[in-house]
């Protein structure tokens, strides 16, 4: 099975190693960061052209945590997890998945899903959903699961931060090729990010941080840390 260990946040070099993110640390992190805010700290957002970030407030980056936690593994893991077929509806999957009958952009429905502790509960369910994947499935497995698909500028851009698993894809121009290795560690650096939004939302409106975010993955990255209000690559295709 695959290596998780809580203290390893990062995805080794050393490909022998076969370590897997540690889920769990993204819902400790994201609940000591929203615990006692009000609806208007959780609701603050600024739509400026040049202040992206700030586009979605505390409670969307939660909403849209959900959202990725669910959806990456019932699009990309969905045979491990489910293998007989009878895969959970926590949520109506058309209305999320990626396309035209997509509901809000990344986010859960925000007529059902709204209140705090709803988002939490589904981030919560996706992140157990993560957890098991990389429990119970060999790091060979991980390896060999590949998919190729559409790039993007975003994904292009922050791929930097792997050594393996995710890189444009040779024969077909314009594709990224993943592993779940990579993907898997993505989801968890792209989660760890909108939790450093979540915390850069907090200075904006004066608040004190709960945690300090170990600076790995995406957070090597100056847009994505907060060294730069700069808007970060979009996620046009290519």
């Amino acid at each position: 099975m695959s290596r998780v260990d809580p203290a390893i946040m990062e995805m080794p070099e050393d490909r022998s190693v076969g370590a897997m993110p540690y889920y769990p640390h993204l819902l400790t992190w994201a609940k000591a960061e929203v615990e006692g805010l009000s609806n208007a700290q959780l609701d603050f957002d600024d739509l400026h052209p040049d202040r992206e970030w700030m586009w979605w407030s505390i409670r969307r980056q939660v909403s849209h945590m959900a959202w990725d936690a669910l959806i990456f593994p019932h699009r990309r893991c969905a045979a491990m997890l489910w293998p007989d077929g009878n895969e959970p509806a926590p949520i109506v999957w058309e209305d999320h998945h990626l396309g035209p009958k997509m509901k809000y952009d990344r986010m859960l429905d925000e007529d059902l899903y709204w209140q705090m502790p709803d988002l939490l509960d589904k981030f919560e369910l996706g992140l157990s959903w993560l957890a098991r994947v990389v429990t119970e499935q060999s790091i060979e497995t991980l390896r060999n699961t590949q998919a190729s698909v559409r790039g993007t500028y975003f994904w292009r851009y922050v791929i930097q931060t792997l050594p393996r698993g995710a890189a444009e894809d040779p024969e077909r121009e314009g594709y990224i090729r993943y592993d779940l290795e990579g993907s898997l560690w993505m989801v968890f650096y792209e989660n760890l990010s909108h939790i450093r939004t979540i915390q850069r939302l907090k200075r904006h409106q004066g608040l004190p941080l709960a945690v300090e975010l170990p600076r790995v993955g995406y957070l090597r990255l100056p847009e994505y840390w907060g060294e730069t209000d700069q808007n970060g690559p979009s996620l046009k295709r290519y």
